[in-house]
């Protein structure tokens, strides 16, 4: 009785252990159906190539910058008194833009004043030279009418009467010398010189007014060998333009002086001019680690468009075009670990993906040309959404 209820216990016990290895087994089974017909449903998102002509291009990002900046700066030190453009305007060559006050130099001023003394003394010596030569002239005429004195004693005081007279003259001129330099230095001009003076600042080319940096009562010193001076206004012509930007080294070889360029301005609603380029530096600089070389290029502004100094832009260099190629979104494409073969997940007929592996040609950083593999018709996987295909798969999943 008591063996064939042991054997009974170990029967039982092996019916147990098969009957939970079976409900193991059936959950397992259907977890793995529930997972597979899951994974078959996920909704991937799908991009198709596209046939567009695919440009190789170096972008240079700068400026614009007019060809030549010209600096007004006076050529006397003062206060400025008048300004006459504002900025913006157009001047010819030779218009007045601002005016001068002199302030002026006290030591100047008192050489100067001596200066107009010494003079008037020279002159009124000068007058009494002249008289008592007149009056020696007279009395030597009268002697040698008389035959008292010889002809060469009455020529003699003849020619002293001569130059005391020219002395006189001479003083004359130095004292209005004088008092001219005099005028000068209190107010930086005589009447006869306005047109000529110092204090008028005018433009020294035609163009636009592009920056004044100075206001009425601004204090100005004069350009000189020790100083540049202050300056009043600048000046370019708006009419000739350049390109001014920088590329990376890499980009530097590719580039030769006299290749076309399209000059794109954002501020007038990404517009582009027509340019050259005219500079490639050979000489890099070193910007936040990476080497950048300037680059120039002329813009050819056809059209008469209003261009503003100093405006953004990126000059495109074009390297080379292909015409007609098949293209996709470079994310899109997969690189094998190990051989880094690069693959893409196509779409089939029964919502699954399949790996295909394709052959890349020509790349411009955002698509890339594909050469064998897929057609236009193949439905890309999206394996790496960004937050905007995010936003769409869960648009599509809603519908």
């Amino acid at each position: 009785m008591e063996k064939e209820k042991k054997k009974f216990t170990f029967k039982k016990a092996i019916s147990i252990f098969l009957g939970l290895l079976f409900v193991v087994a059936l959950v397992g089974g259907i977890g793995y159906l529930i997972k597979s017909n899951s994974a078959e449903n996920e909704v991937f998102l799908t991009r198709t190539p596209s046939i567009k002509n695919l440009d190789d291009k170096v972008m240079a990002t700068g400026k614009i910058e007019p060809r030549e900046e010209i600096e007004i700066k006076p050529n006397i030190a003062g206060i400025i008194q008048t300004i006459n453009v504002d900025e913006g305007d157009k001047v010819q060559a030779g218009q007045l833009i601002a005016t001068i006050r002199i302030v002026p130099n006290i030591t100047e001023v008192n050489n100067a004043t001596m200066q107009v003394n010494n003079t008037q003394i020279q002159l009124a010596n000068a007058k009494i030279n002249v008289e008592n030569q007149q009056k020696q002239y007279e009395m030597q005429a009268k002697l040698y009418k008389q035959g008292v004195i010889s002809k060469q004693e009455y020529i003699t005081a003849q020619q002293q009467l001569q130059t005391t007279t020219q002395q006189q003259k001479l003083a004359v001129q130095q004292l209005n010398a004088a008092q001219k330099q005099l005028q000068i230095v209190r107010t930086g001009a005589t009447p006869e010189l306005q047109s000529m003076a110092t204090t008028q600042v005018r433009a020294k080319a035609a163009g636009t007014v592009l920056t004044i940096p100075v206001k009425v009562g601004s204090q100005v010193i004069e350009a000189n060998s020790f100083n540049a001076g202050t300056t009043i206004c600048s000046i370019a012509d708006l009419n000739s333009l350049i390109f001014k930007g920088n590329i990376d080294e890499a980009q530097a070889g590719k580039l030769k002086q006299g290749m076309d360029m399209s000059v794109v301005i954002g501020a007038l609603q990404n517009k582009s001019f027509p340019g050259k380029l005219t500079l490639i530096a050979p000489k890099g600089t070193e910007e936040s680690g990476t080497i950048k070389f300037a680059v120039e290029g002329n813009v050819f502004n056809k059209t008469g468009e209003y261009i503003r100094a100093g405006f953004s832009a990126n000059g495109e260099i074009l390297l080379s075009s292909q015409k007609n190629a098949l293209l996709l979104d470079e994310s899109l494409v997969q690189y094998e670990k190990g051989n880094n073969k690069s693959f893409v997940e196509v779409k089939q007929p029964n919502g699954s993906f399949k790996k295909v592996y394709v052959k890349l040609g020509s790349s411009d950083g955002i698509n890339v040309q594909i050469l064998s593999g897929i057609d236009k018709n193949s439905e890309v996987k999206v394996w790496n959404p960004s937050d905007k295909d995010k936003e769409e798969l869960k648009d599509k999943k809603k519908k």
